[in-house]
């Protein structure tokens, strides 16, 4: 997939033309500034954050990850359905392409083989500072539902423990 992107530019093609919402905020700055006003302002800006993402809600959280305060401390990022792993999006990040984001503690990144949003999963190989990976088996006619992904125990309890655990002190 990487060679095929890289020599052809076909992940670009696919995006603009299957995944309209994501090529809207990559390639219109406008689009992408008032999201990512838009959820700093629902965010807090410090203590510790807990950030569960899926989809489109992925690239906005890596991009959302180099806006927020020095305060934020980032204990667990989840991504799921993510279609993080397509050149042609982690290339156009704010934070300049691939790179794990220095002020996450813990990257867990879930994917369905089935869902067409994540083709490029796992990330492992592709990102420096390799997220952990949690494969699911979502049903086919809701491979990309965020309910599916966070309805599999072990996504559930990666969650589950970082929101029960105390805050270091």
């Amino acid at each position: 997939m990487s060679w095929l992107a890289g020599t052809t530019g076909l992940d670009r093609l696919v995006i603009a033309g299957i995944f309209g919402d994501v090529a809207a905020y990559l390639d219109d700055q406008r689009i992408r500034e008032a999201v990512l006003d838009c959820v700093l302002q629902a965010m807090p800006q410090d203590g510790r954050l807990v950030l569960v993402s899926h989809s489109l809600g992925t690239v906005v959280a890596m991009d959302l990850l180099t806006r927020l305060g020095p305060r934020a401390d980032v204990e667990l990022l989840v991504t799921a359905g993510s279609p993080l792993g397509m050149d042609a999006v982690n290339r156009r990040l704010l934070a300049g392409g691939p790179r794990r984001p220095d002020r996450v503690a813990r990257w867990v990144n879930t994917w369905c083989p089935l869902d067409p949003v994540a083709i490029a999963c796992p990330l492992r190989g592709h990102w420096p500072g390799e997220p952990a990976e949690i494969p699911v088996a979502n049903p086919a006619s809701r491979a990309h539902d965020i309910e599916e992904y966070l309805a599999h125990p072990e996504v559930a309890q990666v969650i589950g423990t970082s929101l029960a655990s105390p805050a270091p002190t």
